[in-house]
């Protein structure tokens, strides 16, 4: 077993001096170690923000996080998963009234960057051509959605699985090619700079087991139990915590805003999707070939465009939910057999080199933690002489009148896919906003491309 790590965390007095309360609190967390990048983020800025002090203590998983707990030496736990907040709470060792969600870890398909066998779907990994790992702690999970998986053999004798007890082992092994996909918790490829291809499983494939929220909890035994529950609050609140869970590419939902968001938003837009998708035909002239839409939500722009064109397009999104309802949408205008959706994260899409003839994305680029890695991935996936429009706005055949209603508050056409002049984070949707397309395709070693702020704020790239 791996031992204890103990990181304590402390605000110089340069920084908390401006804010610091009338007593200074140090308080235990205990956290498993998967994540520990994130969660030591995530603590510094507490104790920026707060002026208390905190000692991290990171510990394997499983047994580590229930000898923790038992120990009850902590003020606040973040158990594994939910099953395992679940024993806790009714064990004793957490307060249940006090748990409070932070992010969600999704079961997953992770693959090697530019995905070679094609996988795209759980039924995939029945291939017999496809080497699969995956832990002996979620066997029992995945037996409950894919029970053949968890067979020792296939029916032609090969083996069907390799069950580890290790999760570096797993992504070492996948790395180096020895096994072709790991099925396995999205936050194991999260901070991982091998950039493995992460595809996350509907509730339709995989049911109950497709989400886990995690859980900050704080301990009967805190002797700090106002300053824990602020920690709590904070992890779980805080816009900054967000945005530092989203950075090391971690979700924050459990998809089930993915419903609400078709009804409301996206059915308001479809107008515009459809005005956009005209101004690339009109622009561009590509109607055949591959084209991909990055973000694609629940699917309007995709389907418009597979409507409106001869091409065979492809929607990515990270949210399974609004895959299903993509395809659900693709189902009703007859358009299934040229219009897919896979559930992928922009950072590393799952095609290969030079693949497609056009991409598109509207409104994404703010949501990405590394920006330049996508607009590299773009371009790699990019076939030669294709074009990429990648941007946010309502577009240039949008009357202005129109646009204007349909921007969120603070966001205007000059400042789509950024801030406004007197906009905090706080007054903002959009966690990583763009300020400099120039500055944007220099990092992404980008040299061919025009800036476009008619309509909103794009930009073109060639290759």
């Amino acid at each position: 077993m791996k031992p204890r790590i103990t990181l304590t965390v402390c605000v110089s007095l340069a920084l908390a001096a401006l804010s610091l309360p009338a007593f200074a609190a140090t308080l235990d967390l205990g956290v498993p170690d998967q994540f520990e990048s994130a969660i030591c983020d995530a603590a510094a800025a507490f104790v920026e923000q707060s002026g208390h002090q905190l000692r991290v203590h990171y510990v394997p998983v499983p047994a580590g996080a229930f000898e923790m707990a038992r120990e009850g030496r902590m003020d606040v736990i973040i158990p594994p998963c939910n099953n395992s907040s679940k024993e806790f709470s009714d064990k004793g060792w957490v307060r249940p009234e006090t748990g409070k969600r932070i992010f969600c870890r999704r079961m997953a398909i992770i693959l090697p960057p530019k995905n070679p066998k094609g996988i795209s779907l759980l039924s995939d990994l029945y291939r017999p051509d496809v080497r699969v790992a995956s832990l002996t702690v979620l066997r029992d999970r995945i037996q409950k959605f894919a029970p053949s998986l968890c067979r020792d053999v296939h029916e032609s004798g090969d083996i069907m699985a390799m069950w580890l007890r290790d999760g570096e082992q797993m992504m070492d092994l996948l790395a180096s090619g020895a096994i072709d996909a790991a099925l396995a918790w999205d936050t194991f490829a999260a901070d991982d700079p091998r950039n493995f291809v992460v595809i996350r499983l509907p509730r339709s494939a995989a049911g109950d087991q497709a989400v886990a929220p995690i859980t900050a909890f704080v301990t009967p035994g805190s002797d700090e139990s106002e300053v824990s529950q602020q920690l709590v609050k904070f992890l779980s609140e805080s816009i900054a915590a967000q945005d530092i869970f989203l950075k090391h590419g971690y979700v924050l939902d459990d998809g089930s805003d993915a419903a609400w968001y078709d009804k409301n938003a996206a059915s308001r837009f479809e107008p515009v999707y459809r005005n956009i998708v005209q101004q690339v035909i009109d622009d561009y002239g590509i109607t055949r070939g591959r084209a991909l839409d990055i973000g694609c939500g629940t699917g309007q722009m995709a389907v418009a465009l597979a409507q409106m064109t001869s091409l065979e397009v492809t929607g990515v999104d990270i949210e399974p939910e609004a895959i299903a309802t993509s395809e659900r949408h693709a189902a009703e205008a007859a358009l299934s057999d040229r219009c897919h959706f896979v559930c992928a994260d922009a950072h590393s899409l799952p095609f290969p080199d030079n693949h497609f003839d056009l991409v598109v994305s509207r409104g994404t680029l703010p949501f990405l933690r590394d920006q330049a890695l996508a607009v590299r991935e773009v371009y790699r996936a990019l076939k030669p002489g294709g074009v990429a429009f990648l941007g946010g706005g309502m577009g240039r055949y949008t009357p202005e009148e129109e646009a204007r209603k349909l921007y969120p508050k603070g966001v205007s056409p000059e400042t789509a896919l950024g801030w406004g002049p007197s906009q905090t984070r706080e007054d903002s949707i959009f966690p990583f906003p763009v300020r400099s397309f120039e500055v944007l395709m220099t990092r992404a070693g980008i040299h061919d491309y025009t800036v476009i702020n008619e309509g909103g704020r794009w930009v073109e790239i060639r290759k």
